[in-house]
């Protein structure tokens, strides 16, 4: 039995067809607002958002761990919050977030006021109740 599995598929498809409590981890970097543009292809909006959040929990393991990477649209030299609400509704859903780290970008960007970004965001969410929090060894 192999002790890992790669998915690369339309994730609420896929998540569809899992049980519940069956993913450990899910690393992952949706749409960035409308800072890209994917064509006809995706339709991404926060509706879209909240039925893949909402499976996300049901298919992780207790104990299990979302990475979500994000970053937020800038227009008229003001973000979005995109990034902000999500986390708020992974947390309502009942995910903890457990951890935020901010990185570099390493590839390069042409800077306008309204799409320069250096840095995104990772934020860490983590299926656990309370009480089982301090019984975890958490990516130490």
């Amino acid at each position: 039995m192999p002790k890992y599995k790669l998915y690369n598929e339309d994730c609420l498809a896929i998540m569809k067809t899992m049980p519940e409590n069956y993913i450990d981890l899910t690393v992952t970097s949706p749409p960035y607002d409308g800072r890209r543009d994917y064509g006809k292809s995706l339709e991404w909006d926060f509706s879209i958002f909240k039925k893949i959040a909402k499976e996300l929990f049901r298919v992780t393991k207790e104990g299990g761990v979302v990475v979500w990477v994000v970053n937020d649209e800038t227009k008229e030299g003001s973000e979005s919050g995109t990034s902000f609400r999500q986390a708020l509704y992974f947390k309502k859903i009942g995910f903890n977030l457990h951890d935020t780290m901010i990185y570099k970008n390493m590839g390069f960007h042409t800077p306008t006021i309204d799409t320069f970004k250096i840095l995104s965001i990772c934020l860490f969410f983590l299926k656990v109740r309370l009480k089982h929090l301090t019984k975890l060894k958490l990516l130490q």
